[in-house]
């Protein structure tokens, strides 16, 4: 994050505390997912690399009674995701790391890595081929990354820069080393109530900035970037 984003960082806070994942993800999909990603066995361990609130973790672990570590470098959301962990009777099972991500050295049989490949740099490449080092062989690894699914303008190219599209994003899976057992992108739906409940954890601060973010996040979405930037989700296991 820039130090000018930085300066915006309570209005982002604010926008994530009323979330339940924060992606466009309904909760129809998570379910899916999770079903999808089921373990290689019950002995199976789980990781999640910028887990966040660790809420797709707790869920995936206590779906099919694994254990698992979280990964985030903000102590604020790995705070929130022990908290979560506690309420749900997962905390002896779940364990949750204020660390660097990229210094990670454990593979695991279920990866998860949503809206976190920037961990890596700029681009999903380096990403994914972290990611297979750390996925065992038989595993899985749920990837989810922006993409575009129309023509971008100069202006949501300069905000959002390269993405490729679904077909580039399989491809650079694949080139890591990756076979593609699922490909699918946030719907529009699942898009709208992303941005319209991120920006509602902004309006509560209710404060003359506050509005003033919220109404150019809306401007810039409905007037933007809606119908044009994706959000991919891919399952993926070594090839």
């Amino acid at each position: 994050m820039s130090a000018t984003d930085e300066g915006l960082r309570p209005y982002f806070d604010a926008a994530a505390a009323g979330l339940t994942f924060n992606s466009p993800l309904g909760e129809e999909r998570a379910a899916a997912l999770l079903g999808r990603l089921a373990p290689p066995s019950a002995a199976s361990r789980v990781l999640d690399l910028g887990c966040g609130s660790g809420e797709l973790l707790l869920r995936l672990c206590a779906h099919h009674d694994l254990a698992g570590d979280g990964v985030d470098t903000r102590a604020d959301d790995v705070g929130t995701a022990r908290r979560a962990a506690a309420d749900r009777s997962l905390a002896d099972r779940v364990t949750f790391h204020t660390t660097d991500a990229t210094a990670w050295d454990r593979p695991a049989d279920v990866v998860l890595n949503v809206g976190a490949s920037h961990i890596w740099g700029e681009t999903p490449g380096p990403a994914l081929e972290a990611l297979h080092r750390l996925t065992n062989p038989s595993g899985r690894l749920l990837f989810g990354d922006g993409v575009y699914e129309a023509e971008p303008d100069t202006v949501v190219r300069e905000a959002f820069g390269d993405l490729p599209d679904l077909a580039g994003l399989a491809r650079t899976a694949t080139d890591a080393g990756f076979r593609v057992l699922h490909a699918a992108t946030s719907t529009r739906g699942e898009w709208d109530d992303f941005e319209s409940d991120w920006r509602a954890g902004i309006e509560r601060l209710a404060t003359p900035g506050a509005r003033a973010f919220a109404d150019r996040r809306r401007e810039e979405y409905l007037g933007g970037y809606r119908g044009v930037v994706g959000f991919a989700w891919l399952i993926l296991t070594p090839a």
